[in-house]
């Protein structure tokens, strides 16, 4: 397969691959103190062998317990003594490992970090100390309705594909886990082919990608691409009846992925369903009928794939009222699209967002790495802006279209009320609503 060429950017933007395949991208922001970096890699859940959930989780903190040349204790000196703010996780198909720091210290930091990723030796002892605080992040997790119904949705909307696994694992996938396995998983999947290397704020670009290269530049290729990752969710209800005083319930549809044409107006519908106090479900749901402490919309937008979930908490006794009452509200918006006063308010609060995130460092790093690990492209912060106000009524109307939000509708749900309870002649909602 070949390489795709890279584009041309203008300052404060600058891009540059070393001979292995390692990418790198930066943006200047001259007036910041400090300067922000991330190397994220294409190895994250998805890449776990079923019997091997969880694996992934442990990776990532294995790496800070132990290089040739620092144990577990030096590396967390050398980090506070950097002054450093780490930026990680691990994701459906990326591990992110990074930090920011004054920008007079970046050079010490990236030579830390570089160390890190490249020379772990994954020490049993530390490995044996980890293993039990994942076991007991998963019981956390069990014992949380709000999380096993996010967790639920999650299964039952990804069914038959990766993304529908446990992203902490299980207990019995953690407990066989074993340091052999996460060398064999590093070893096939950590590759400077599979990685992007990302900085923000006050640094030297030619001075950047000299120490990089001299950090990285023996680092050897040989990654394989993640196979991509398509589902095909069905109009489904997973129900688990458990004792409690709270009915959580999510709900789930398909829309779109990064890169799409409608990404900003399928963000902004989001916005007017379910995004803040001025959205419907919560004026409807909370403030006019009282029927729940929380709810919120938010879209998941993947490489290959999107979706629309939707939070509520309430108790069991309106639980049905509620599923009603959200179900009627995607059934409006499906039918109407949006207002245009509900339109602009809403691209007030996303370009609010907008503008935010681009006065941090760290912020415009995970902006630089979402875009071009998906798209392949920077968007300039005034471009971001200028797409959002872009759109129209009509847009909206049409990503509508594209994904009826009541077509193909997962309910997921955990707490007292039964299933009938719940989802009596409401569930699955009526075909046809336009």
């Amino acid at each position: 397969m070949s390489t795709p060429d890279l584009p041309t950017l203008q300052p404060p933007f600058y891009i540059h691959r070393l001979p292995n395949g390692l990418e790198l991208l930066g943006q200047q922001m001259p007036s910041l103190g400090s300067a922000a970096f991330a190397m994220q890699i294409g190895a994250g859940s998805a890449n776990e062998a079923d019997d091997q959930l969880g694996l992934c989780q442990i990776l990532e903190d294995m790496l800070f317990q132990g290089t040739p040349t620092r144990n577990a204790r030096q590396i967390t000196d050398a980090i506070e003594l950097l002054g450093a703010r780490r930026i990680g996780g691990t994701a459906f198909e990326t591990a992110r490992y990074g930090a920011q720091v004054v920008h007079t210290r970046l050079a010490a930091a990236l030579e830390l970090w570089a160390d890190l990723i490249l020379h772990p030796t994954f020490p049993k002892k530390e490995f044996e100390q980890l293993r039990p605080l994942l076991v007991q992040a998963i019981k956390r997790r069990d014992d949380e309705p709000m999380r096993r119904v996010g967790e639920l949705a999650m299964k039952t909307y990804y069914r038959g594909s990766r993304l529908g696994r446990p992203a902490l694992g299980t207990v019995a996938t953690v407990g066989a886990l074993t340091v052999d396995d996460l060398k064999r998983f590093y070893a096939a999947h950590y590759h400077p082919d599979k990685a992007l290397f990302v900085i923000a704020g006050n640094f030297d670009w030619p001075q950047v990608v000299a120490t990089v290269e001299r950090l990285f530049g023996d680092w050897q290729p040989g990654g394989t691409p993640l196979p991509p990752e398509t589902p095909h969710p069905q109009t489904e209800v997973a129900f688990e009846q458990s004792e409690g005083e709270q009915e959580h319930i999510y709900f789930g549809y398909p829309s779109v992925a990064f890169g799409d044409p409608d990404y900003y107006a399928n963000l902004l519908a989001v916005e007017v369903l379910g995004g803040g106090m001025t959205s419907r479900l919560f004026a409807e749901v909370r403030e006019k009928r009282g029927l729940v402490y929380a709810v919120s919309a938010y879209p998941q937008p993947l490489r290959t794939s999107g979706a629309t979930f939707i939070y509520a908490g309430t108790q069991p006794e309106k639980a049905h009222e509620t599923a009603a009452v959200i179900l009627q509200e995607l059934q409006k918006l499906q039918a109407d699209g949006v207002t245009e006063d509900e339109l602009a308010r809403a691209k007030v609060q996303v370009k609010s967002e907008v503008v935010m995130q681009s006065e941090s460092s760290t912020a415009r790093v995970n902006s630089l790495l979402r875009g071009w690990w998906y798209e392949r492209r920077v968007i300039p912060i005034t471009d971001v802006k200028a797409r959002i106000e872009a759109v129209t009524t009509a847009q909206i109307k049409h990503v509508l279209g594209r994904f009826p939000p009541t077509q193909t509708l997962v309910l997921a749900a955990v707490g007292p009320a039964s299933e009938d309870d719940l989802t009596r002649d409401i569930f699955p909602p009526q075909r046809g609503v336009q």
